[in-house]
């Protein structure tokens, strides 16, 4: 029962999350209504998705300190990548089946483009995740992860302006919406608190700008935080009520619960008809969370702390499963990204295939925490490896 009550009160923090983040989204939209769909889906709307994992991997890092708050928001991370990856591309594309939208997003130049260049980027930042999370990290660690980020950021906006030339028909879109809700006039101020509807709070009466548009942004981030840093704290009495390492709560529970804001943005891209941000988003979205939400906090735990030192991993069998972990994050990208490509499928059989992916993943993650001898025996043969050996 005391269970059911915790996995209760997580829903209500993704309910928070989720409509903070709607907010958040219609501020975004407005703020980045000159920018390409595509791009402004890649980094302003997955930014601002992304904020609950670095939120939660801060307060991991902050509240349990080396190894078990690490644990914590690396699987928040690296669950929330393949959430976002598998998850949300499904739901994008099934929602395109229900209102029957059935032409194939990426027929479109444009949307074949974007997959692609966020694809590479993305496998690209999965192998620096293989590469520089060690047992012992320092601060250069984070700072060559967020690096790798802001290369991504300058490479997005720089062509920005290209991208930008024959979208102004879908730009136009966005704005329209924009002006659509901005005349939303019959709803109350008090239906708009029992929403947390904190965009139609700023801007009901005197219409949206560019300050009332950042002050939404704000104030949805710290409602964000503090459900994230509730959040943190009932996934560890769950690890201890069930007995699990924090790291499978982190993967499956605190990962779903901060992946809430990315999955509602791209469903209403989607249904707007801008799939190419409601796509671009999830990818981003992925770029972020491994590259900034575990980057910026490792910089600063380093930091601040008087040892100068991570101690990520001190267990052989926990650094095992972060190796396995890794590798199956990128086994599951591949075939991910060509079941969105290849123009063979049909949107039911992609939405399908990708959903199946991630239950495999769930399959590995409850094979850990269930001990099963065969992922047992693949852990110890990681650990008697020289590379083991020597980092360990």
């Amino acid at each position: 029962m005391v269970a059911l009550g915790y996995l209760f009160v997580i829903v209500i923090l993704s309910y928070v999350i989720w409509a903070t983040s709607e907010s958040f989204e219609r501020a975004s939209s407005y703020l980045g209504r000159n920018m390409a769909p595509g791009v402004r889906g890649a980094t302003i709307n997955a930014i601002g998705s992304s904020m609950p994992e670095l939120l939660t991997t801060i307060f991991f890092l902050s509240i349990a300190g080396n190894e078990e708050g690490f644990a914590g928001g690396f699987g928040t991370m690296v669950g929330s990548a393949l959430f976002n990856l598998l998850i949300i591309p499904s739901v994008v594309l099934g929602t395109l089946i229900y209102t029957n939208q059935n032409n194939d997003v990426f027929d479109h130049p444009f949307a074949r483009k974007s997959l692609w260049r966020d694809a590479i980027f993305l496998l690209m930042a999965q192998g620096l995740l293989l590469i520089l999370v060690r047992p012992t990290m320092y601060w250069w660690n984070g700072l060559l992860f967020m690096l790798f980020y802001g290369f991504y950021l300058w490479f997005l906006l720089a062509r920005n302006r290209q991208e930008s030339n024959g979208m102004v028909e879908t730009t136009g879109k966005v704005e329209k919406g924009i002006a659509e809700e901005s005349k939303i006039k019959d709803r109350s101020m008090l239906s708009a608190i029992m929403r947390l509807d904190i965009y139609e709070l700023f801007t009901q009466k005197k219409g949206v700008n560019g300050k009332r548009a950042w002050a939404t942004l704000s104030i949805a981030m710290l409602f964000m935080g503090i459900s994230c840093l509730f959040l943190v704290h009932l996934c560890e009495e769950l690890g201890t009520l069930w007995n699990l390492p924090i790291l499978v709560i982190a993967l499956v529970i605190a990962a779903s619960a901060t992946s809430v804001p990315d999955l509602f943005i791209s469903v209403r891209d989607a249904k707007k008809g801008n799939t190419a941000d409601a796509l671009s988003n999830a990818l981003g979205s992925n770029i972020f969370d491994i590259c900034f939400a575990l980057g910026l906090p490792i910089f600063l735990y380093v930091l601040f702390n008087d040892n100068g030192v991570l101690y990520a991993f001190t267990h052989k069998e926990e650094w095992a499963f972060s190796i396995l972990l890794r590798w199956v994050l990128i086994l599951l990208t591949v075939p991910a990204i060509f079941l969105l490509i290849l123009p063979s499928l049909s949107l039911r059989q992609k939405s399908i295939g990708l959903a199946t992916l991630y239950g495999l993943f769930l399959l590995f993650v409850f094979s850990y925490g269930a001990e099963l001898d065969f992922l047992q025996q693949i852990l110890q043969e990681i650990m008697a490896t020289d590379v083991a050996q020597g980092l360990l």
